[in-house]
């Protein structure tokens, strides 16, 4: 946990800003942070991003299969869902396709590896409401997932 990331802070000390940022905005009596559901189909991330996001004092479940993400959304409300996968592969858009449909005022973010022009478009369009790179930085993520809990509702 001492090594350095692309953004040349130590890791220990990444996203201490963004961590008070948090702080502060669960002061703020108008956000209210609802759950983050991390889902990642196609391998083991899930957890581990969930618990990063835990450590940095948000809520967070992961699901290792698209069954287990239809159940956890079944179950309880999240406020955003991050999705690990590649919206190329039909498996993933089925996944996302349904998630939107049983949780339409959640938001849904997409970490793909897909750096194609029309990425962006096709994510969009299968109802994913933002779209992350890899690599990418946590404190991407969470800034992101703050300002959403700032949001009522997505669009």
């Amino acid at each position: 946990m001492t090594g350095r990331r692309k953004s040349g802070c130590l890791r220990p000390f990444c996203g201490r800003v963004l961590l008070e940022a948090v702080a502060v905005s669960y002061s703020n009596p108008s956000v209210s942070f609802a759950p983050t559901l991390v889902i990642d189909i196609h391998g083991t991330a899930a957890k581990q991003l969930a618990e990063q996001l835990t450590h940095s004092g948000l809520t967070a479940d992961s699901a290792d299969t698209c069954v287990e993400a239809r159940a956890a959304v079944r179950s309880q409300h999240y406020g955003a869902m991050v999705f690990l996968g590649d919206l190329s592969n039909l498996e993933d858009v089925r996944c996302i396709v349904e998630l939107r449909k049983r949780a339409q005022r959640t938001w849904i973010i997409a970490i793909s590896s897909t750096g194609l022009p029309n990425a962006r478009q096709l994510h969009l369009g299968y109802g994913v409401d933002a779209q992350i790179v890899t690599p990418f930085s946590m404190e991407d993520l969470l800034s992101r997932l703050v300002a959403f809990a700032r949001r009522s509702r997505p669009p």
